[in-house]
């Protein structure tokens, strides 16, 4: 039925091109250039999985790129999950047999994956997702607090290093453990992991599912700080940037604009979750919850994208290093 839906779209266009004049069929024939099915035996009591990616309508919309479309894993021929993913990548770039790489990274027993979105070329940093297997669900989940921010490389047993971009163009190296006690990753060395520090306050979690005031508002908080800071790291790497091409005053009316314009999506965020929340007729007393889990993931997008500005900044500049 998931995979009937996400071609929907592509049989509706196939088929008023085909009503207007004769056209070739070979484009939907397996793409030569494809990538291979991986199977992995997730642990030793685990499922044996398969893992492919099928295509959508917007690959190869940026020529000689791999282009975007889904991971899919399966069981048995049964399709668990469909995780979006894009190959921002030219194709002989790709190893087409081992796209994924599989590797217990948080110490658990069970196979996790990474997986790179942009390839490091001329100097620049690839850009990887690091996804957990989570063995309540038999479910992958993407670590937001490393993915899509620069490059994740497996270092001290339960800890990944992260390479990224920093506001001057020039990468810095973050640690970042998984603390087994709390079930987080967590932002620090692996002997602050070790002694059971507290999580990452950037990692604080609302559950969708059951969403609790005091959690969604504790976490929605400390989402809006991490977003600020990332927000200003942005703004100073842009700056520098804008103020060698364009002048000071150029630069320092960005900036302004910039704060001004955060400030206007966190005021349109809080109005709409309100008004999304009374929308879905949400009982009273779990309105204010429901309103806590739609700003934490409000900015918990956010956070996400400018996430790939950083990297995609940190890739311009060095760019104009090398020149």
């Amino acid at each position: 039925m998931k995979k009937v839906l996400r071609s929907a779209s592509s049989l509706a266009l196939l088929l008023s091109l085909v009503a207007c004049a004769p056209l070739s069929l070979d484009f939907l024939r397996p793409q030569a250039q494809g990538l291979d099915t991986m199977t992995q035996k997730v642990g030793h009591e685990a499922p044996e999985l398969a893992f492919s990616f099928e295509f959508d309508d917007k690959a190869d919309a940026a020529e000689g790129e791999v282009g975007s479309g889904y991971i899919v894993v399966t069981q048995d021929g049964k399709e668990l999950q469909a995780l979006p993913h894009a190959f921002e990548m030219p194709r002989e770039r790709l190893d087409a047999s081992g796209w994924l790489q599989f590797r217990d990274f948080n110490g658990d027993g069970l196979l996790d994956f990474k997986v790179t979105r942009l390839y490091a070329m001329d100097g620049k940093l690839p850009v990887d997702s690091l996804y957990q297997f989570d063995p309540k669900t038999g479910r992958y989940a993407q670590i937001d607090l490393v993915s899509n921010a620069g490059e994740i490389q497996p270092s001290a047993p339960n800890c990944v290093s992260l390479k990224v971009a920093g506001a001057s163009g020039s990468p810095k190296v973050e640690s970042h453990c998984y603390v087994a006690a709390s079930g987080r990753w967590v932002r620090g060395t692996p002997a602050a992991a070790r002694r059971g520090a507290a999580p990452d306050r950037v990692d604080a979690v609302c559950d969708s599912g059951a969403p609790e005031l005091v959690a969604c508002r504790r976490a929605r908080i400390e989402q809006d700080k991490a977003l600020l800071t990332l927000v200003r790291d942005y703004r100073a790497g842009r700056m520098q940037s804008l103020q060698a091409e364009h002048g000071k005053s150029y630069a320092q009316s960005y900036a302004r604009h910039q704060d001004l314009d955060h400030s206007r999506w966190r005021e349109y965020r809080d109005a709409r979750c309100a008004t999304q929340s009374r929308e879905q007729a949400v009982p009273v007393k779990a309105l204010p919850a429901s309103v806590e889990l739609c700003r934490y993931e409000w900015a918990r997008d956010q956070l996400r994208r400018y996430k790939d500005q950083m990297a995609r900044l940190g890739e311009v500049k060095g760019a104009k290093v090398r020149q």
